[in-house]
């Protein structure tokens, strides 16, 4: 997913040569273009996120359009402070890039799992917050953040490369889109668990459940006003996400329901627990391990519906 992303930004800062990419010592194979065809508009910071930060507060206040780039969890968690006084307070459009969504650093444990920086990122005012699910839908944000002159803006993405789920002919400003229909239970996702979405979707349908699926690829701000037009006639409601149950998809969705007066839809919240992960591994063994997988999933979906 990650060239998907750069190629795109590549192609930007060729046409635009105030756009600016610092990365924390990280690798991918665009980097070479930059380094090569505009070397002055790459800039490795090495492993220190929190002045990458300082240094694309002042590169903007000097007219850059300035992207961060470094693993997800380093980025978010590990400059808080960084992120809310140098860009939010002061309201600069740096665009934040972090890798490994989740579990993605499944065999690197807990210090590299991006599980809490929705809660924390959700919290800072002016803070607009991109979550790609797959390849189609991350090569399109580098443009949308490219426009962006309203704040911070992060963008969210796995290390996997899961396949396409959009066509390409979408904009993606919405912010969230109904991807299956459905008229039973509607299941909101975000990110690569859209995928294990549909997975359980297509079995739950297959035991006569219609099943609807929505990928909310924006997490803030939220299109309130669009998923309450998708959930009209909907009375159960699935949140389905791999982070922590404090502050995320699911808490975004529970605190919609309540402000749009829609109490009365039942609503089913599959998260992370409340705990850190010490189990060391592959995703998909995580995964099953605390029963995030697709056939565990069907069951507790199975179970709630009665």
């Amino acid at each position: 997913m990650r060239d998907a992303f750069f190629e795109e930004l590549y192609t930007l800062a060729l046409a635009d040569s105030s756009v600016v990419l610092i990365h924390g010592d990280q690798k991918a194979h665009t980097f070479e273009k930059f380094k090569q065809a505009i070397p002055s508009q790459i800039i490795n910071g090495g492993i220190a996120e929190q002045n990458l930060i300082g240094v694309a507060a002042g590169l903007t206040l000097g007219g850059k359009k300035v992207f961060v780039h470094a693993i997800a969890s380093f980025l978010t968690l590990r400059c808080y402070e960084q992120i809310k006084v140098d860009l939010g307070l002061m309201g600069l459009p740096v665009t934040l890039v972090g890798v490994g969504a989740g579990y993605s650093y499944g065999d690197a444990g807990p210090t590299h799992h991006a599980v809490q920086d929705l809660s924390i990122l959700r919290a800072i005012s002016g803070m607009t917050i991109l979550n790609a699910s797959d390849t189609v839908s991350l090569s399109r944000f580098p443009e949308i953040a490219h426009r962006n002159t309203n704040g911070p803006l992060y963008i969210r993405f796995d290390k996997d490369n899961p396949p396409p789920i959009y066509t390409g002919e979408e904009n993606f400003y919405a912010g969230l889109a109904k991807i299956r229909n459905g008229k039973d239970v509607i299941i909101i996702s975000t990110g690569l668990m859209v995928h294990r979405a549909l997975a359980v979707a297509d079995i739950l349908n297959s035991r006569g459940i219609d099943i609807g699926v929505v990928d909310v690829y924006r997490i803030k701000p939220f299109n309130s006003s669009l998923m309450a037009e998708i959930l009209t006639g909907c009375q159960k409601v699935v949140t389905l996400e791999e982070h922590s149950p404090i502050g995320g998809l699911g808490s975004l969705i529970s605190e919609f329901l309540f402000d749009y007066g829609l109490s009365a839809v039942s609503l089913k919240r599959i998260a992370l627990e409340d705990e850190d992960c010490f189990t060391y591994g592959t995703r998909e063994y995580v995964h099953a391990q605390i029963r995030l997988d697709r056939d565990a999933l069907v069951a507790r979906i199975y179970e709630w519906l009665g």
